[in-house]
């Protein structure tokens, strides 16, 4: 599977090859020669120290009024699901969708991830991230399904936070916490289930009972000027906002490839 300038197959189940310009090889013994000698290439392995990407998309997407997941991303075209996870999963071992649309598995398959029916239905969010805590082990990447331009080196700085002395690393913009756009351990469940026991549906509202570790925006705009990273679409002006600026950073941004 192609999208933009990145290629994306599988050689065995063990990882994905990933073709990228300027990307350095990694060995690997049952890789094949043909493969290794391509120096394009490099893989995502499934390391179990590396996180889960865990992609919440099982919202209903009322306010937009079509599907998010489902949107040509601007720049791509691509799914947006599909272009999210595909600028992400190079930082993790494995992919993890949450959802309820027969639709998603499709859009995922060509990326080997895993499909999850969301074991909390109505409570937002927050019974996805249950839902992919209690699936995984370890770290996981968790973002929402509606991020066009969210940037790996963002991510790639706060799994630089992550250590067994934090059980989530959450970033803030503009002093509000970014729970959708963040990094959480498996150690999180039982808060998370303790939360959605007492009928709460906000991303944040077990924090303060697990060991946070909060990354400010000052630390983050060297990675992301803009902080286009937190840019997420709900609406269809906030979709033509994200076409738009898709369109002035062509040719200066990552976004057209993921």
């Amino acid at each position: 599977m192609k999208i933009g300038q990145i290629t994306f197959f599988r050689v065995s189940p063990r990882f994905v090859v990933i073709r990228a310009p300027g990307q350095v090889a990694c060995s690997e013994s049952n890789c094949p020669k043909s493969e290794l000698a391509d120096s394009s290439l490099f893989f995502v392995q499934t390391n179990p120290m590396l996180p889960t990407l865990l992609i919440n998309a099982g919202g209903v997407s009322r306010r937009m009024g079509r599907p998010k997941a489902l949107l040509p991303a601007p720049g791509s075209g691509v799914p947006l699901l599909r272009h999210i996870a595909a600028r992400l999963l190079p930082l993790a071992r494995e992919l993890v969708v949450i959802a309820n649309d027969p639709a998603i598995p499709a859009v995922i398959e060509p990326l080997g991830g895993s499909w999850l029916a969301d074991a909390f239905p109505g409570s937002g969010p927050l019974g996805g991230l249950a839902t992919g805590l209690a699936a995984r082990d370890g770290w996981h990447i968790c973002v929402a399904c509606d991020l066009p331009f969210v940037e790996p080196a963002v991510f790639r700085y706060l799994l630089a936070q992550a250590d067994d002395d934090w059980d989530a690393v959450i970033p803030l913009v503009e002093g509000q916490a970014q729970p959708l756009h963040a990094l959480y351990h498996r150690r999180c469940l039982s808060a998370v289930e303790n939360a959605l026991d007492m009928g709460e549906r906000r991303m944040d509202s077990f924090l303060a009972q697990v060991r946070t570790r909060f990354v400010t925006e000052d630390a983050l705009r060297p990675l992301d000027p803009a902080l286009h990273s937190f840019f997420n679409v709900n609406t269809p002006e906030e979709w033509a906002a994200a076409e738009q600026i898709a369109a002035l950073s062509q040719g200066t941004s990552p976004y057209r490839a993921p």
